[in-house]
C-alpha cells in the first residue's frame, strides 16, 4: 500500500472513530433511573407514585409524592460480550468492569396544586473493551461514554383527574474511543465532549383512585461535540503521535412513553409501559476533521475528502414493552417483579460497532422496598438481559465491501440497583 494510500485509510478510520464515539453516547440509552424502578423493569416508571424518579421519566408523576423527599442510588452493569471468529476461531470478550449509574432527585410540594423537582441522571452511557490486536480492530476496541444531565421540573395537579408537568434538561456528554486503523497501521484514539440542552413534558390521568394512566415526551438534544484524535503504533512513522481537532453534531433520539397501573388489591399493583425512541432520524453522520497543515499537504486533492467525513449507519426506531407487578407482603416489606423486551436500532447487521454490539434484549426483573421508618426506605432491584436475534459481526458496511468476520455467542447485561429514599 502506498504512503498516500495508507494516511487516506488512516484519516478515514480516524473520523469514523470520531464519529462513533460520539454517536456512542447518543446509541446507548440507559432506562436505568430507578433501583426500585429496575424490579419491575420499568413498568409503570413515573407513575407508581413510590420513588422520586417521576421527575425524569414523567413529572406530572410528582404530584403523587407529597411534602419534601430526597432520593439517592444507582444501578450496576456489568456486560458480557462473548464473540467468536468464523474465519480464524479467535475468541474475544468486550466485557469491561461494571460501571454504575447514580441518580438522585429532591422533589417538594410547595401546595396542593404546584410541586417542583431537580434530577440528576446518566441518560446514556457504555463501556467496553477489547485486545487492541483482535481481528475486529476495525470495528472498535474500547470506548468509555459519560453523560450527566440535570433536570429541573415542575407539575401542577390541575384536578384529581389531570396532573401535567414539565423541565429543562441540561446535558453534559464525554466520550473516549479506540480504534484499530486499516491495513494493520496503527491505532486511533478519539476524546470528545460537549453541553446542550432539551425538555421533557408529561401528563397523568386517574379516572380512578386505583387506575392511572401517563403519557411522556423527551425531546431529543443535539450536541456539538468538539474533541481531538490521537494516532498511536503507527507503521507511517510521519503520522506516529499526529493529533488533530474533530467536531461533528449528534442528535439523540426524542422518547414518547405510554405507561399504566392499577391497583388491583390492597396487596397486588400491576403496572405496564410502552416506550418508542426515534433513532430512525441517525441516518448519518458528517464528520469534520480539522487537518494539519502537512498533513493535508501530503494528500493533496484528496484531503477535501476528510475534512468532511460522511459516516452511514441506517438505524431504526426502536420500542420497550414491559410488564410488571409490585405486591405488599406487610407495612414494612414490598416485593416486585417484571419483564420485557427492546428492540434494537440495528437494521442492517453490517453496521454494527464491536464497541456497541447491540440485538434486542429480553429483560427479567425482580426486587423489593424495605421501608425501615414512614420516612426513611431501602429499595433494591436486580435485573437480567439476554440478547436475543441477530449478532453477527462485519469487517465494514456492506456497502463499503464488508463481510462477515463472526458473530457474538452472548449479548448480555446484568443490572443490580440499591436506592434510599427519605421523607423530610
Amino acid at each position: 500500500m502506498s504512503f498516500m494510500k495508507k494516511s487516506a485509510a488512516a484519516l478515514v478510520l480516524t473520523g469514523v472513530a470520531a464519529a462513533t464515539s460520539t454517536a456512542l453516547a447518543a446509541g446507548f440509552q440507559l432506562t436505568e433511573q430507578s433501583s426500585l424502578g429496575a424490579g419491575r423493569a420499568y413498568a409503570g416508571a413515573g407513575i407508581v407514585g413510590d420513588d422520586l424518579s417521576a421527575v425524569h421519566y414523567n413529572p406530572a408523576g410528582m404530584t403523587l409524592l407529597e411534602g419534601t423527599r430526597f432520593q439517592a442510588g444507582g444501578v450496576w452493569i456489568g456486560l458480557n460480550a462473548d464473540y467468536s471468529s468464523d474465519i480464524s476461531g479467535e475468541s474475544e470478550n468486550g466485557r469491561l468492569k461494571g460501571q454504575m449509574i447514580p441518580a438522585g432527585y429532591v422533589t417538594h410540594q410547595v401546595n396542593d396544586q404546584i410541586w417542583l423537582g431537580f434530577a440528576m441522571t446518566v441518560p446514556f452511557g457504555m463501556g467496553t473493551e477489547y485486545s487492541k490486536d483482535w481481528e475486529g480492530a476495525g470495528r472498535g476496541t474500547n470506548a468509555k461514554i459519560y453523560t450527566f444531565d440535570m433536570n429541573p421540573s415542575i407539575a401542577w395537579k390541575v384536578n384529581d383527574f389531570l396532573s401535567i408537568g414539565g423541565g429543562i434538561s441540561v446535558q453534559y456528554a464525554k466520550a473516549e474511543l479506540g480504534m484499530g486503523l486499516s491495513g494493520k497501521i496503527g491505532h486511533g484514539k478519539v476524546e470528545a465532549d460537549s453541553w446542550d440542552w432539551g425538555y421533557n413534558f408529561g401528563l397523568m390521568i386517574s379516572p380512578t383512585d386505583k387506575l392511572r394512566f401517563g403519557l411522556a415526551y423527551r425531546s431529543s438534544i443535539e450536541h456539538e461535540a468538539e474533541g481531538d484524535t490521537k494516532l498511536s503504533g503507527m507503521a507511517i512513522p510521519t503520522l506516529e503521535g499526529e493529533q488533530f481537532g474533530m467536531n461533528t453534531a449528534i442528535e439523540t433520539p426524542d422518547t414518547i412513553m405510554l405507561t399504566s397501573t392499577w391497583e388491583a388489591t390492597e396487596q397486588l399493583r400491576l403496572s405496564g409501559l410502552i416506550r418508542w425512541a426515534n433513532w430512525s432520524k441517525f441516518k448519518e453522520l458528517k464528520i469534520k476533521n480539522e487537518l494539519p497543515v502537512a498533513i493535508e499537504s501530503g494528500l493533496g486533492p484528496n484531503a477535501a475528502l476528510f475534512k468532511q467525513l460522511n459516516i452511514e449507519n441506517d438505524w431504526q426506531d426502536t420500542w420497550l414493552f414491559s410488564v410488571g407487578a409490585d405486591y405488599k407482603i406487610n407495612s414494612a416489606f414490598t416485593v416486585r417483579g417484571g419483564i420485557a423486551y427492546e428492540t434494537s436500532p440495528i437494521d442492517d447487521q453490517s453496521t454494527r460497532m464491536a464497541v456497541i454490539p447491540d440485538t434486542d434484549r429480553l429483560w427479567l426483573s425482580l426486587g423489593a422496598s424495605w421501608y425501615a421508618t414512614k420516612d426513611l426506605q431501602f429499595d433494591v432491584g436486580a435485573t437480567y438481559l439476554m440478547g436475543v436475534g441477530d449478532k453477527d459481526l462485519y469487517s465494514n458496511t456492506k456497502s463499503h465491501g464488508g463481510k462477515k468476520i463472526g458473530e457474538y455467542d452472548s449479548l448480555d447485561a446484568y443490572l443490580l440497583g440499591v436506592q434510599m429514599q427519605y421523607r423530610f
